[in-house]
């Protein structure tokens, strides 16, 4: 089964080796799950091909059927898509630890008396320990932006939330924003990363994140890779991020 992960690309643009972040052993798999269990990490699963999601919490893990059950959702149509969902994509950062896995279809089971989803257990959970890239934040009130301009129908513009040396996250205008699956490129990207020069690259989608923003409205998320990245480009981001920082903590003092 092969999964998608949000961790960027490397350095020589070829994509993470995601070997050494993979559990694989059932036994492994099952621990860590138990754990995400046991403390009530919030989670979101993506379905409908990531066009829809639902916020949870994983209810139980079963090592002798090899399933486990996680929480009904708040709206019946996002419940029903799910239900018809033929691949999953689970997401969550239990103490900081991002953890990602696939699973296939889920069926409606009953727990505590309630609706629930019941599903095998994933045959690999990616567990990434750290980012591999320094990441920075861009400007609230300057922001960088990103032009896709391979958008369906028209170029897309769209808020920078953080960029660095692998991949960049996006802000998506509202929550139905079509397009950004995980695991879809964008094939003409640009970014004008001012004063250093301009990011033109194909950006791959890794993860969704959907958040809540300080003033309450709903918002998604987008985690990109860089593909293929040519080493001028690479000088670039470094130069800019460096500038960015510098004046992050020229703020601080």
């Amino acid at each position: 089964m092969s999964q998608q992960n949000d961790t960027s690309a490397s350095g020589s643009g070829q994509p993470l080796d995601l070997a050494k972040y993979t559990l694989a052993s059932p036994v492994e798999i099952a621990h860590h799950i138990k754990s995400i269990v046991k403390n009530g990490y919030m989670v979101t699963v993506f379905s409908n091909k990531g066009k829809t999601f639902i916020l949870t919490r994983l209810l139980e893990v079963d090592t002798k059927t090899q399933t486990m059950v996680f929480d009904w959702g708040s709206d019946p149509e996002t419940n029903q898509q799910m239900l018809a969902s033929e691949r999953n994509v689970f997401v969550c950062s239990p103490d900081g630890v991002k953890t990602q896995f696939i699973t296939g279809q889920v069926h409606e089971v009953s727990y505590g008396g309630r609706p629930a989803f019941e599903v095998p257990l994933p045959t690999q959970v990616i567990k990434l320990q750290r980012r591999e890239f320094f990441r920075i934040r861009t400007s609230v009130g300057n922001p960088l932006m990103c032009i896709i301009n391979d958008y369906p129908e028209a170029p897309l513009e769209l808020p920078v939330f953080d960029i660095s040396l692998g991949g960049l996250a996006l802000w998506l205008p509202d929550l139905t924003t079509p397009g950004f699956d995980i695991g879809q490129q964008y094939l003409h990207c640009h970014v004008d990363l001012k004063p250093f020069g301009s990011l033109d690259s194909v950006f791959e989608v890794r993860h969704r994140l959907p958040v809540q923003l300080r003033n309450g409205q709903d918002a998604v998320r987008v985690g990109c890779s860089y593909i293929n990245l040519p080493t001028q480009l690479e000088n670039l981001i470094q130069r800019y991020v460096g500038q960015l920082e510098r004046e992050r903590r020229a703020m601080q003092r």
